[in-house]
This record gives structure tokens, C-alpha cells and sequence, in this order.
């Protein structure tokens, strides 16, 4: 395992004495959470989370190694990896016991395709029992029921509730098998032999809900006191309340539907115009701390065409219901807004649920309580301070690893976690007394002013004239019609202020634009990267764009050139100093190329013609992962910086990236067909802690370097980072 901490994104003035916990309670209020650290587990997942009773241990879910994990967190700016713990099958959830002795996970039994097996030969799952002192499993508990999803333990840490969700077809709801809730009694001195019991949950004369015959519940929570839980039955856009001591439901009621405006069109352009009402259609569930109120994350489970009444999945925002099922609050579309304006919109999912959100919990700091919801699609997390039950306020925005999945909060030692699914990390964030913020000049926050002026995809920078403050930017095929951005920083925010359509003959234009250059008599040169898949069969282009956005020309590769590169083509583009030569940063070997070796084309301005470079890339990456080129950009010595990156971060696991590089080239003597000499001037893994997958993003200023990543339209943040000249 390994971790990445984030002292190069904090100012260390901003993290400042936090405030406040269980023991010695100070009366200040948080105003702030400030990341300290992501770290990178060693297998592919970070599901569920918990810790131990005194914060000092977390236990987290990796289904994809069907494991465990464990991390000493004493220091949370420095978690130390404690091992894994296999469980023979995909753990669900995970909790630990109020006394600290065992973590408990569920654990869904898996079917054998290669061996024939259909959900027709599941077995009902289990309960695992890991002594967490030794971190060996102690005993097993079979379920009543297939498909355990969510897990919680009561307070008193007498009883475990499980959400028997038993997805039979995810396709085509519902199933032949009901779903139900299995509540364990546990025997702490001999864990096997804890007695399960289960409890059905009958949707008839059930107002609003889907699937009568299937609930399908999904998400489980004991109140702070223990007298009641709380179960979203998601797909039935339900929820139940059950009174622990009998194990009979006391109340099942709709969540009801969220009405405001969204963007429901995924078209690359976003737009919160149009009217929009879906089931909230919940996933996670939290009481809040006097146990009298649910807050819910409205994800969405359904298909918009189930049902045929035009209402779609997901009420794309979080809901405050009281104990009889009336609607306290709900986010409306405030938290998509937010998205929009941090980039971290993703509109392709527009059609679908949005940004989803999915995680929540609730803890008290102090007196305050604060709930927290995260956004699996859009992948960050948002804390209110719902002391104002009707009227909660935001006190933080916050981008975490790629789909975060679970959240907890540990007010004691006065942390903040997530753990998020796709990147395989887990965020840690601490709570401050002051408005802090995680950004700095050096790593600025990049936002936008307001919806009307949405942003995503970063693809290419580079200074504006005269101006190191300013930088022009490009997106790429996430955002259409195509447009460049001008970003104006100042101190730690960097704020889009303006969106320059791009036209062609009049007409919008779409392009796939992955980087941006200056043409020095005026204008600008862009490239757009091609694809040759069939249904795209987009030409890779260089194409000369005026101040006023018109394309002027369109200059694609000669017909040989252009049928040996493929999908992964034009990727960076710079100029000579004089503006008579172009240089086009290719990112994969064409066809019939040695192998770990592109090129860096260069376009001839007066005699029309292309050349070629040979740039040997690095090979130690990680097996079965590609390396490529992303950007180009003249020095202002005449050379050209590179930026060479891996594949590997993202959804592909940010323990396995390796190349996230800046090389040096110089084209001063080289004869066209040479094989360039390169110089290593920057390595953004080790020396800035940069695991994101997509480094994109360089521009040239005299006083340094700016970068940024490709946020691949709004799945994650954007990273900015300002290196200065050596």
C-alpha cells in the first residue's frame, strides 16, 4: 500500500488548530474541512469503512481482492498499511463492534460462470468475524437470506442488522426472491454461534413504491440510541422503520419524489433548464443525532422507462424526512449547481442520475451536527451543518478519489474519511475552526462564476499574451460545441472567466481538442485528436482558429500518415518562435513504428508539408498499461517540454501509475526522422505526489510552469499545479 499525502496542495498556514473532541469539547464550531491525505490501498477497491472505537484503526471493504484491509490511522497524515484478511467471497460491508473486538463484514457469496453456475445456485451469504487485535477471522454466521448489501451494529453493541438485498436480476426487476432484513443477536465469547433471525418486509398497501413483491432493501442504520433502524428499500423508492426489541416494522413510507430544474440532456453542454421530478430512490441512510430526523442520498436505481409516467431515478440531490415520512428539506438542485461551478458536473450522465449521490452520515463535533453526502458520479463530498433542521448550510466542498462509496466521520479525533471505489484510495480530511482551504497559489481552486458559464475536460493550456496571471485553456470532446476557456488566477483561485465559442463557416463546430497554442502573428492553433472506431471516424486535425473563434483552416495528416494513426492521435500542439513551423505531440506509435516510440509531427507553414520526430517513451510501467505522450509546449529557450504520461490512476487503480513525466527535447539540429534525445526535467509522481491519471495540461510563463488534469468531463476534479523555474 502506499500512501500520497497532500502537503503540496495545503498552504500549512490554512491548516490551523482543529477543533474539537469527545474528551475536552471546545464550544467552537467547524467552518472548514481541509484534506490531509489520500491514500492509495494496495488492491484495485476502497468500498465501506469504519474504525475502531478510539479512531486509530480502519477497516475498509476490497471486493474486488474479495479482502479486508486494515490501516493504523494514529497518524492520519502518515496511515501505516495493518494487512488483509481474505473472506472468501465479495465483502459487502463492514462494521466494527462498539467495544472494538471484532469488525464483522458481510460477505456475498459468489457464483462460478466458468463452472455453469446462474443466480439460480447463489448461496445465502455470511457474516465474517475478524478479531481485531489479531485481524484472523474467529467465526462465521450463515445469513438467512442471498445478497448481504449493508451492515450496522448497534450501540450497545448487542445486535447486527443486514440488508438482505438479493439483487436475482438487475436488469429486469423484480425478482422471484424477495429481499429482507436479518437481524443477528451477537455472542461475543463465541461468535459462531450468533442467532439470526430474519425479518420480511411486506410492501402491500404501500403507497408509491415499485416492486411490491421484491423490496430489495439497501441500506441499514441503528438510531443513537438503538431503539430503532432505518432501512432504504432503493428501488421501491421506501423506507422502513423497525423497532429493534420486537424486530417488527413500525412504518414504511415513500420518499416521494424531488421537483426543481436540471440538466437532462447529455449533449456536452450544460444547461440547468429544464423541468425535472425523479424518486429520490434512496441509497444510504443516517439519523440525525437526536434521532429524530433521516437524512437520505437520493442515487436513483431505476430506469427512467420502468414505468411509464415520464418520472426519472434519482432525486439527484440529498432529503431531511422526519420520522413519519414528511419532507424537512431537500437539496433541490443546490449541490448539482456546486458541481457545475468546480467542474465536477459530469453531463454525460445527464440522461441517466446525474451526479448521484450515494454516501452519507451524520456525527456531531462538538454540539454541531454535520452531515455529509457523497457524490459517487462527480466524486467529491459535501458537509452541512444541519443545526437548523429546515435549513442546513454548506461548509464544505470537497473532491475526494474517484466515486467515493463510503464516508465516516470520526468527530473525536477530528476527522473526515471517504473511501472511494473506482481509484482504489481513501481521503482523510480534518475539521478546522477557521475557513480554511486546501488551496494555495501554487495549487489553485479552478471554478467558474456561476452555472451560465460551465467548464470540464481540460485538455491543453497556455499563457495569454503578456500575461502570466491568464491562461487559455481547451476541452475536449466532453464539452461541445467547442470552446476557449480564458482562466484568470489570482492567489489561490483560478476562475473561468470567459468562453469563446468556436465556429466554422458560421456554424458551431465540435472537435475533440486536446491542446492549444498561441499562433504568434495572432489567432491560435488547436488540434483535435481522431478516432478511428467505427461510428466516429474523426480525422486527426491541426486547425487555425482567429481571435473571433472562426476556423480558419484545417490541416489533416497526409493520406499514409493519416491511416496509420489510429484512435490515440493528436494530443499537444506548439509552434517555433517565428509561427512558420507547428508541432503536433502524437500520443501512440503509428502502426508499423518501432515499438515505445512516437513521434512529434511538424507541419511546415509555407511548403505545406509534414514531418516527423522519433521520441523513445519510458518503459517501466506496469504490465498490460500503455505510455503516451499529452502535451507540447515551447520553452523560452526554443526547446520543448513534453509531458509523458502512463494510463494508470483513475479507474484503473492509482496504486499502478508509474509515468506522470516532464521531458525536455530539443529539434534545433534534428534532421526530420530522427530519434530525439530527451532530458527529465520534472517527475510529477514523486516529487507532487500527482496520482491522477490524465496530467494533460502544460503552459510556458517566464516565471514557470502551470499543469492540470483532465477531468474526463466532470467524473473528478481538476487539478491545477504551478512549479516554478529551477
Amino acid at each position: 500500500m502506499m500512501k500520497f499525502p497532500i502537503h503540496s496542495l495545503i498552504s500549512a498556514s490554512l491548516v490551523s488548530t482543529v477543533l474539537v473532541g469527545s474528551a475536552g469539547v471546545a464550544q467552537a464550531q467547524v467552518r472548514s474541512f481541509v484534506p490531509l491525505n489520500r491514500y492509495v490501498v494496495g488492491g484495485a477497491v476502497a468500498e465501506i469503512i469504519d474504525a475502531s472505537p478510539d479512531g486509530n484503526t480502519l477497516v475498509f471493504t476490497n471486493s474486488g481482492d474479495q479482502q479486508v484491509g486494515f490501516v493504523d490511522i494514529t497518524d492520519p497524515a502518515n496511515p501505516q498499511p495493518l494487512g488483509t484478511v481474505e473472506v472468501a467471497g465479495e465483502p459487502t460491508s463492514v462494521a466494527v463492534t462498539p467495544d472494538g473486538r471484532y469488525a464483522i463484514a458481510a460477505v456475498l457469496f459468489l457464483i462460478d460462470e466458468e463452472a455453469g453456475q446462474t443466480i439460480a445456485d447463489q448461496q445465502p451469504g455470511s457474516l465474517v468475524f475478524i478479531d481485531l487485535a489479531t485481524r484472523e477471522i474467529v467465526g462465521q454466521v450463515q445469513l438467512l437470506g442471498i445478497g448481504p448489501d449493508s451492515v450496522d451494529i448497534s450501540p450497545d453493541g448487542s445486535k447486527i442488522i443486514v440488508a438482505i438485498e438479493d439483487e436475482e436480476d438487475t436488469e429486469n426487476p423484480p425478482g422471484s426472491r424477495p429481499g429482507s432484513i436479518n437481524f443477528v443477536t451477537i455472542n461475543s465469547d463465541s461468535p459462531s454461534e450468533s442467532t439470526v433471525s430474519a425479518v420480511e418486509i411486506d410492501l402491500s398497501g404501500v403507497e408509491g413504491v415499485n416492486y411490491v413483491e421484491d423490496p430489495q432493501p439497501e441500506f441499514v442504520k441503528f438510531s443513537p440510541d438503538g431503539s430503532t433502524a432505518a432501512v432504504t428499500i432503493q428501488e421501491n423508492n421506501a423506507i422502513a422503520l423497525i423497532d429493534v426489541a420486537s424486530e417488527e416494522i413500525i412504518r414504511i413510507f415513500s420518499a416521494g419524489t424531488s421537483s426543481h430544474v436540471a440538466d437532462l440532456t447529455g449533449d456536452g453542454d450544460i444547461s440547468f433548464t429544464e423541468e425535472f421530478e425523479g424518486r429520490r430512490e434512496p441509497d444510504a441512510i443516517a439519523f440525525t443525532p437526536d434521532g429524530q430526523y433521516l437524512i437520505t442520498a437520493n442515487e436513483g436505481d431505476t430506469d427512467l422507462e420502468s414505468f411509464g409516467d415520464n418520472i426519472w431515478s434519482g432525486g439527484r440531490g440529498w432529503t431531511i424526512f422526519d420520522l413519519e415520512g414528511n419532507v424537512v428539506y431537500d437539496s433541490g438542485s443546490s449541490v448539482e449547481e456546486l458541481a457545475v461551478t468546480r467542474g465536477q458536473y459530469p453531463d454525460d450522465r445527464s440522461e441517466n442520475r446525474g451526479i448521484e449521490m450515494e454516501g452519507a452520515a451524520v456525527a456531531e463535533f462538538g454540539e454541531q451536527a454535520i452531515a455529509f453526502i457523497t457524490s459517487e458520479r462527480g466524486s467529491f463530498v459535501v458537509a452541512y451543518d444541519i443545526s437548523n433542521i429546515e435549513a442546513p448550510e454548506l461548509i464544505s466542498f470537497l473532491p475526494t478519489g474517484l466515486a467515493p462509496e463510503g464516508v465516516l466521520a470520526i468527530p473525536q479525533r477530528n476527522l473526515l474519511l471517504t473511501s472511494n471505489e473506482d481509484d482504489g484510495t481513501i481521503d482523510f480530511f480534518e475539521a478546522s475552526t477557521e475557513s480554511a482551504s486546501a488551496y494555495s497559489p501554487t495549487a489553485p481552486l479552478l471554478l467558474s462564476p456561476g452555472v451560465t458559464l460551465p467548464f470540464s475536460a481540460i485538455s491543453g493550456l497556455h499563457q495569454v499574451r503578456n500575461n502570466p496571471s491568464s491562461l487559455y485553456a481547451v476541452p475536449d470532446n466532453a464539452v461541445a460545441p467547442s470552446r476557449i476557456y480564458r482562466i484568470e488566477i489570482e492567489d489561490s483561485v483560478a476562475t473561468v472567466v470567459f468562453a469563446l465559442p468556436i465556429t466554422k463557416d458560421g456554424e458551431p463546430v465540435s472537435y475533440d481538442l486536446e491542446g492549444v497554442t498561441l499562433h504568434p502573428p495572432g489567432g491560435f492553433w488547436v488540434v483535435s485528436e481522431g478516432d478511428d472506431r467505427e461510428g466516429q471516424e474523426a480525422p486527426n486535425l491541426l486547425s487555425y482558429v482567429n481571435g473571433l473563434g472562426e476556423v480558419q483552416q484545417e490541416i489533416p495528416l497526409p493520406e499514409e500518415a493519416a491511416g496509420a494513426i489510429t484512435r490515440f492521435g493528436f494530443e499537444g500542439v506548439a509552434t517555433n518562435p517565428e509561427g512558420t513551423k507547428v508541432y503536433v505531440a502524437v500520443q501512440r506509435e503509428f502502426e508499423g513504428d518501432p515499438a515505445n516510440t512516437v513521434r512529434i509531427a511538424e507541419y511546415d507553414l509555407e511548403s505545406q508539408t509534414w514531418n516527423y520526430y522519433f521520441y523513445p517513451l519510458d518503459t517501466d510501467n506496469v504490465e498490460e498499461s500503455w505510455v503516451g505522450l499529452s502535451e507540447i509546449a515551447r520553452d523560452t529557450d526554443g526547446s520543448f517540454l513534453v509531458v509523458e504520461r502512463d494510463n494508470q490512476g483513475g479507474v484503473n487503480g492509482s496504486a499502478n501509475a508509474r509515468i506522470k513525466r516532464i521531458y525536455r527535447v530539443s529539434l534545433a539540429d534534428a534532421e526530420p526522422g530522427a530519434t530525439l534525445e530527451k532530458t527529465l526535467v520534472l517527475d510529477l509522481l514523486s516529487d507532487y505526489d500527482w496520482i491522477e491519471e490524465k496530467i494533460e495540461s502544460l503552459a510556458v510563463t517566464e516565471q514557470g510552469y502551470w499543469f492540470a488534469s483532465d477531468n474526463d468531463g466532470g467524473i473528478n476534479s481538476t487539478r491545477m499545479l504551478f512549479v516554478p523555474r529551477q
